[in-house]
């Protein structure tokens, strides 16, 4: 008679339920649920076969608010209530006193919450799997509670503005490392590189300046003549001058008065994440402009006819200086056309999600107060 071996014990299903904010924070909900799964088994053991979701779901505007009331406000928009464990990705920067907040986690409510700008703006898909794969361990019975490095460390202190219980576990990143990160996160939020896409009056002042001056012989004298210091004093003037012209014509910029009441909103850094994410959109106008511009002045002008305004025999570098300066000088038309534009138009194209709904509320309070007085 022999002894069978007894049957392997069926796996656990667990579902796991990510709620993302629209944007690039859904984005990467969607891509990490294919992966998960079997990252998940693979970290976990074969015990569990792990069915991961991912939901779009705009989370409430308010950066400090209680984890548990983030799942209220959510909860509708979960297809049934049948998941295990829920982890809400968002753009809000979240702040425990001075320090940005990483992600937060309950472990009474299987619930946690990832702050994609405490994660930074390089490898942010990969960290914020590694922040996953982390919060999943710690709450999975017998799984690895050892936090990713990526979090950062636990919190020492309570946030006055938060109060995250007893089964809470919040997670900072502290010191001058963890403020970059935030920052460098917020403005990929922004996503600064698209600025210009849907600005069509900015776009044509752009170029309208720009073809008017490739083709003035004035121009063809006066680049050639500057040095590489004069040229680079004009770019960065030119530069500094569309974006502050942007950010003062259109109210971007956030005064102490500005604050919504009965919040703990400082102006850091969401000034410093403007100026940053503008600036940022002004020099990918500018290289994408001069970019044109180079390739354009080599194919179209003519070297004995451009000599013959210069008084000299051209060379690679007066096309290319030409090209320069004729860029920093087209900024300025952008600001005219920046300046037809309507200031939801510019917001929409300056600020991702949730600085969008910031400016919103910020507007709508400052309407209430108006008319109260």
């Amino acid at each position: 008679m022999t002894n069978d071996p007894a049957p392997a014990p069926s796996p656990e299903n667990r579902r796991l339920v990510l709620v993302a904010d629209p944007g690039l924070p859904s984005e990467i909900a969607k891509d990490l649920a294919q992966d998960l799964p079997e990252c998940l088994q693979r970290r976990l053991g074969a015990g569990i076969r792990w069915q991961v979701d991912a939901i779009t779901a705009p989370l409430v505007a308010d950066e400090q608010v209680d984890l548990s009331d983030m799942a209220e406000a959510v909860g509708t928009h979960l297809e049934d209530q049948n998941w295990d464990i829920g982890i809400f990705l968002t753009d809000l920067p979240r702040r425990a006193q001075l320090h940005p907040v990483s992600a937060e986690i309950n472990t009474d409510r299987h619930m946690a919450l990832i702050s994609l700008p405490a994660l930074g703006s390089r490898n942010l898909h990969s960290r914020v799997e590694q922040a996953v794969l982390g919060i999943v361990s710690q709450l999975t019975p017998h799984g690895r509670t050892a936090q990713p490095h990526v979090l950062g460390r636990p919190a020492r202190e309570t946030s006055p503005d938060v109060a995250p219980g007893p089964a809470a576990k919040r997670y900072v990143v502290p010191g001058l490392r963890g403020h970059a990160r935030m920052i460098a996160g917020m403005v990929r939020a922004n996503r600064p590189w698209r600025l210009f896409t849907s600005l069509s009056r900015a776009l044509a002042g752009v170029f309208a300046t720009a073809a008017v001056l490739f083709f003035n012989s004035a121009t063809w004298d006066v680049a050639p003549a500057l040095t590489a210091w004069q040229q680079a004093l004009v770019t960065a003037l030119s530069a500094l001058a569309l974006t502050s012209w942007i950010i003062i014509d259109h109210h971007l910029w956030e005064r102490e008065g500005d604050q919504l009441p009965g919040r703990h909103n400082a102006l850091y850094p969401y000034n410093l994440v403007t100026l940053i994410t503008i600036a940022l959109g002004v020099l990918s106008l500018y290289a994408v402009l001069l970019a044109t511009l180079v390739a354009l002045s080599f194919l179209v002008l003519d070297p004995a006819v451009f000599g013959k305004t210069i008084g000299r025999a051209t060379h690679t570098g007066d096309y290319l200086y030409l090209a320069w300066f004729i860029t920093s000088l087209s900024l300025v038309g952008g600001a005219f056309g920046t300046g037809l534009e309507e200031s939801t138009a510019v917001r929409n194209a300056a600020y991702g999600q949730r600085h969008r709904e910031r400016q919103q509320q910020l507007e709508e309070a400052q309407g209430k107060d108006e008319n109260s007085h």
